[in-house]
């Protein structure tokens, strides 16, 4: 059962206590006293409400493994401003510009880990996430953008011509970039590990996506060690990770959850002649 599942046996088994009576009720005496007029239908709704927030607060063991992970790559990017800035004002032919775009970097990124937390947050507190709608194009740029610096040091070539697409999703804008950080990094660790094992061929990722009859399909394609069709499925499930030493095993659990909530779908394919794409599927709206 998942954390955040409530079964008819708790149901059935859930007591409370009223604070003017000081004294617990089995639910099936409050269901049956609501139904014979013997008690208001708030005290009914009250413990229902109650129910849901212990559902909540059990989904917030995964949650908060995920803020973590999440929170680990806006906070690389300010390290690395931040270590760039210092660099900079050493320097005596720096401009005033490149200065503004460093210190401007790492802004950008504590308002991304302020929009993650407040994000977390509203979710554990049951707040509606209110109106929603991302631009999926915009969002895969950004995320280009975001990890530039990581593709430039592995020496990776990005090919973000076809997400060059403005479509609205149902999800925030902030999630839908961390789903492609997640799935970018991913592949780009893919790459270095093909590395590692004695391949000295050019990294390439290619972003693809398209619209079509009420979808959105987006395609990001790399060359790097590739994986079984086994493992393909399995990367999914939380805290499963075939890189142990730096790999929580949440990049793809995480976009999973975040799709699902937009009714999206997404898998992971081993290529055809090397390395792995990861295919996503979202209805449009928003």
């Amino acid at each position: 059962m998942k954390p955040n599942e409530i079964t008819q046996r708790d149901i059935e088994n859930w007591t409370r206590c009223t604070p003017m009576k000081q004294q617990c009720h089995p639910v099936e005496d409050i269901a049956a006293r609501t139904m014979s007029g013997g008690i208001d239908i708030s005290d009914a709704h009250q413990l229902f409400e109650t129910i849901a927030a212990k559902s909540r607060l059990a989904d917030l063991g995964e949650q908060s493994s995920a803020l973590a992970h999440e929170l680990r790559q806006p906070l690389f990017s300010i390290s690395v401003a931040n270590e760039n800035l210092r660099m900079m004002l050493g320097r005596c032919d720096i401009t005033k510009s490149q200065l503004d775009k460093a210190i401007a970097r790492i802004a950008q990124q504590v308002e991304r880990a302020q929009t993650i937390i407040e994000r977390t947050l509203a979710y554990a507190s049951g707040n509606s996430r209110g109106a929603v709608g991302a631009d999926i194009g915009l969002a895969a740029s950004n995320a280009v953008e975001f990890l530039r610096p990581l593709f430039e040091a592995a020496n990776i070539e990005i090919d973000d011509r076809g997400a060059d697409v403005h479509a609205s999703i149902g999800l925030c804008q902030v999630e839908t970039e961390q789903v492609f950080v997640n799935i970018l990094r991913n592949a780009a660790e893919s790459i270095e590990s093909r590395r590692e094992g004695g391949w000295q061929g050019a990294g390439h990722i290619a972003i693809r996506i398209a619209v079509q009859e009420g979808a959105v399909r987006c395609v990001v394609s790399d060359n790097g060690a590739g994986l079984s069709g086994d493992t393909a499925r399995a990367v999914f499930q939380p805290f499963f990770t075939t890189k142990p030493r730096v790999g929580t095993g949440l990049g793809l659990h995480i976009c999973r959850q975040v799709l699902k909530k937009a009714g999206g779908v997404v898998t992971l394919v081993p290529g055809e002649n090397e390395g792995a794409r990861v295919e996503i599927e979202l209805p449009l709206g928003g």
